[in-house]
């Protein structure tokens, strides 16, 4: 409640300020990068939330289907295209063909959507974020790469066992829940997620899908 509260306070303080203190344009600006940093976060996490409720509503909800990665990861970085391009980070698609997955789209696009949407939140401004896939024996593994902060290795380990999260490199919040919807969604879609990163070094995280073929 407090994290969807507080983004909305910020917004309607901005607009309160300009009726009745006629603030000048430069000042408004100068104002607002704060405004859309909290505006992306809560868009996020009504996005999860809305997710979670779904799928606890309908505990056997899955819906696979032949998913193709080149298209989705498309989708996703347009998706996403304001919030890199507000800290000049460049995404780069290393998907040059057609790979088709077998799982659920709805889930599997909100686990990708949130793995880019954590990159560029600790990824610096003009910084790269790559993401690419690979075809492995039964499997295709996606990853998304960033040149960021990195994260420690004791960090790792509380990521996919609790609500862990820490403020982007533009002070960007968040609630730890992502992380924990993609490790769910993956193993009710038969995949698993790993990370690499070392702090200062940026990450990849990678996850894998069984391919669309497999199912035949």
């Amino acid at each position: 409640s407090h994290d969807l509260k507080t983004p909305m306070y910020a917004l309607r303080n901005l607009f309160q300020n300009m009726r009745d203190n006629d603030l000048p344009p430069q000042e408004i600006k100068d104002l607002l990068p704060d405004v859309v940093n909290e505006l992306n976060y809560t868009t996020g996490l009504m996005e999860n939330l809305l997710q979670w409720a779904r799928s606890q509503m309908q505990a056997n909800s899955v819906r696979p289907q032949e998913l193709d990665v080149q298209k989705l990861s498309k989708e996703v970085t347009q998706l996403l295209r304001i919030q890199a391009e507000a800290k000049h980070i460049h995404i780069k698609l290393k998907v040059n063909r057609q790979m088709f997955v077998y799982a659920d789209k709805d889930m599997i696009n909100l686990v990708l959507r949130n793995l880019v949407s954590n990159a560029i939140k600790f990824t610096p401004e003009k910084g790269e974020i790559l993401i690419e896939a690979e075809e492995r024996p039964a499997m295709i593994e996606i990853s998304v790469r960033d040149n960021g902060v990195g994260i420690s290795q004791e960090n790792i380990q509380k990521l996919f066992n609790e609500y862990y999260t820490s403020k982007g490199t533009a002070n960007e919040s968040g609630t730890g829940l992502g992380l924990m919807l993609c490790k769910e969604f993956l193993t009710r879609n038969g995949g698993q997620m790993k990370i690499q990163s070392e702090e200062g070094k940026g990450s990849v995280f990678s996850f894998t899908l069984p391919t669309a073929n497999t199912q035949a």
